[in-house]
């Protein structure tokens, strides 16, 4: 059974690692939008540092397995963000290491809206074994032996925020070209997403939000929901479509903020796309620390939406 899954599993990504390779997917990506948007870099008026634990689509060998971590403040003396980014991502054969800087300048376009600008910057390493890989009638068009590449990698992004409204659009891997996407080298990946906070008496905001992620071969279409009591405690779902608005995944979210220092909260992924029949597993866990830096407890303003 597990080599009959496993050659499921290859069937399905091999495709995907000769064509382009993609970022990583997130299903509590709205809580930590600094992996793909610069932009966000100093949103908040804390200091923010999160880590981010997938593991996608149990009971294949060999299924990916992603680990992110960030850090970011706001600097209220030169009116912008600075921050960190690092991933490690592995699926079947190949490793992904990412390491990013990235910094956004805030520009107030009222008293109640503003824009931030970010870029990134660091380095990529990409490890492909292709020596690992099992199938049952070898294909000369794959290749052997093992590939690792270090390049340098840049992202930009641009994010509007009012105090219940955030609009941002992205583009990462900035100094690729599509046309020229091959399994080692990732094309630009565009990113879009809007989300609205509707204010539902004391105690509960409902914040629907639609996101969009684009790379030459695919596209992932995903509205959510999250309904938040007394922004101390959260509980939502998603749904996820590809190009052809098939069906990929339902997504089950929940949360807690305590003492509005720490965060932690957790994703369960059910898979309803061609790779549901095999695997419904995919598990999510957040871990936040949100603390004020010392003698630096200015905000730039505690009614824009975080």
């Amino acid at each position: 059974m597990k080599i009959k899954l496993t050659i499921i599993f290859l069937i399905i990504t091999i495709p995907i690692l000769t064509s382009g390779q993609t970022d990583i997917q997130s299903s509590m990506h709205m809580f930590n939008r600094t992996t793909y948007n610069p932009a966000v870099t100093g949103a908040s008026r804390y200091v923010n540092v999160y880590g981010h634990w997938r593991y996608q689509w149990q009971g294949f060998k060999g299924a990916p397995r992603t680990m992110y971590f960030s850090a970011n403040s706001y600097f209220k003396e030169i009116n912008s963000g600075l921050g960190l980014v690092a991933i490690n991502d592995k699926i079947g054969f190949e490793r992904n290491m990412m390491f990013k800087l990235s910094y956004a300048y805030h520009v107030y376009v009222s008293q109640d809206a503003y824009i931030s600008l970010g870029i990134s910057g660091g380095v990529l390493n990409k490890n492909i074994n292709w020596d690992k890989k099992q199938i049952t009638e070898p294909d000369p068009n794959l290749p052997t032996g093992q590939e690792n590449k270090l390049t340098a990698d840049f992202d930009f992004g641009i994010e509007y925020n009012m105090e219940r409204f955030t609009l941002g659009l992205s583009v990462t891997h900035l100094n690729r070209t599509a046309h020229k996407s091959t399994y080692s080298n990732m094309g630009h990946h565009f990113y879009g997403y809007v989300k609205y906070k509707f204010v539902l008496g004391v105690d509960f905001d409902l914040v629907p939000a639609l996101f969009v992620q684009n790379s030459k071969k695919s596209t992932h279409m995903e509205g959510n929901v999250l309904l938040y009591y007394r922004n101390r405690a959260w509980i939502g779902a998603s749904y996820r479509v590809d190009d052809k608005f098939y069906s990929e995944s339902v997504v089950g979210i929940a949360g807690i903020d305590l003492m509005n220092a720490l965060r932690i909260s957790y994703s369960f992924d059910y898979n309803i796309g061609q790779i549901g029949k095999y695997s419904n597993n995919t598990h999510e866990i957040m871990l936040g620390i949100r603390f004020n830096r010392p003698h630096k407890r200015y905000s730039k303003s505690p009614r824009f939406f975080e």
